[in-house]
């Protein structure tokens, strides 16, 4: 379960209860009449909060352990970040200042999600907005801190906390560790690379054709189009087998994602995996146990896990291109998921491509007019980049990949902009503002890629 330390800045002293004074630590034990009633004004006007607050987060969030605590003086601040120094990030709720409180909290460089109320942290937020700025933090200010709009952002500190939770499989023959240990430092998820011909002969190989044959007619029986079946057939027998050995490599690592390098390990030259892994990519999915990805792709991996994670949204890589005469952008790979968010179910055919040279590709149709959110991530380098365009139609044909999904955007700005890469994940909807909040937290720099 997540857990997330939620502390409250309430110094009984400034805004709200009485505009300054001295600090409520040299008072203890020894506290006037007439400031004592100022401060038991102030606690009774946080109470009212603190148990709306915590009431609601139980509610929006009914999976996550909420652990509160209360930060009356510098002191009070002090001993919460002391037991939460490990904590993935803090929420604040700023209840009353101006106090050094917020200030000493930003610094310390962790992931944070600050509800400021307005009459009393609302000073705060105008101070320290160029803190906020430079730190992982996403704010709100606002009188309605209870509200879905404000307790909201706490999402974003749950996506990174199951992020940091998450262990992917990484399965090829290249030697990624270097690169695999710096998107582990600078995401968090932990990942373990394992060789592919260990992987074919411990688990691929275990599988028989019978064991894997009801979930490939399965495939075949929901598909809109098979058309060549004496050829398909064999591949797609196969890739039903690479599902099953998937889903027993996840489960003896504990892993809960994965992502295979297809075309290392089936080059023309050298096979060490007969099997294509678009359909069981696309029944991963389904399932939704497991995130997967293709080509050992460990930075579309991740944005995938943020898709899952922060947005309830499946994506995954393609390769985009463009072209300048229709302003359109085709995403095209050998599958993307049939259920991109709850409730929406695309249909898929089983298709030849690449010039009818394979025969195991998906292709699937998203829907006309409804806009994607393309990302790519480089997170060695710290960068997002994103852009947004609107479905124009998909392409069922031969050259190139299964999928062709093709859409507009600003494609001159694109081409200028582009970098992190080929790949391309794109998620259903339009997540431009959620993604750049959460690559906020990541301390990502964000790239705006169909901005002009």
């Amino acid at each position: 379960m997540v857990r997330l330390p939620v502390v409250f800045l309430e110094p009984p002293l400034g805004a709200v209860g009485f505009p300054g004074g001295p600090s409520f630590r040299y008072l203890q034990g020894n506290v006037p009449k007439d400031v004592e009633s100022m401060f038991e004004a102030s606690f009774k006007w946080f109470e009212g909060f603190e148990s709306r607050v915590l009431g609601r987060l139980k509610a929006l969030y009914p999976d996550v352990e909420f652990t509160p605590y209360y930060a009356r003086s510098i002191d009070d601040l002090e001993d919460f970040l002391a037991k939460e120094g490990d904590a993935v990030g803090y929420v604040v709720i700023d209840l009353q200042g101006p106090s050094g409180m917020v200030q000493r909290v930003l610094t310390t460089g962790k992931p944070i999600v600050l509800i400021a109320e307005s009459l009393g942290g609302g000073g705060d937020y105008l101070l320290y907005n160029r803190l906020i700025e430079q730190y992982p933090v996403v704010a709100v200010v606002t009188r309605s801190i209870d509200s879905d709009y404000a307790l909201g952002k706490v999402k974003y500190l749950v996506a990174l906390a199951r992020l940091r939770e998450t262990h992917a499989v990484i399965v090829s023959n290249r030697d990624l560790s270097n690169w695999l240990a710096s998107i582990s430092r600078n995401i968090g998820v932990r990942f373990t690379l394992m060789n592919g011909n260990e992987f074919v002969s411990r688990y691929y190989s275990k599988v028989s054709d019978e064991e894997a044959r009801p979930i490939a007619e399965a495939w075949v029986k929901g598909a809109y189009q098979y058309p060549d079946p004496d050829r398909q057939w064999p591949e797609v027998l196969k890739s039903a087998r690479l599902y099953i050995a998937i889903n027993r490599v996840l489960e003896d690592y504990k892993a809960n994602a994965i992502s295979i390098d297809c075309l290392g390990l089936r080059s023309v030259t050298n096979v060490v995996l007969d099997a294509w892994p678009c359909l069981p990519y696309m029944q991963l999915w389904l399932d939704g146990k497991y995130v997967p990805m293709c080509e050992a792709d460990a930075n579309s991996l991740i944005v995938a896990l943020i898709g899952k994670y922060l947005l309830n949204t499946a994506g995954s890589a393609t390769d985009p291109v463009t072209d300048e005469l229709t302003g359109e952008v085709t995403y095209y790979h050998c599958y993307l998921p049939i259920n991109p968010k709850p409730g929406i179910r695309l249909r898929y055919s089983i298709i030849p491509s690449h010039l009818g040279t394979r025969y195991a590709a998906v292709n699937v149709e998203y829907p006309i007019g409804s806009e994607l959110t393309a990302v790519g991530i480089d997170a060695v380098n710290k960068v997002m980049h994103i852009h947004v365009s609107t479905v124009t139609g998909n392409e069922l044909s031969l050259p190139a990949c299964g999928t062709k999904v093709i859409a507009k955007s600003n494609v001159k700005t694109l081409a200028r902009k582009w970098g992190a890469g080929w790949h391309r994940v794109p998620l259903l909807g339009n997540h431009r503002e959620e993604l750049k909040e959460m690559a906020k937290l990541l301390n990502l720099k964000v790239i705006e890629e169909d901005a002009d």
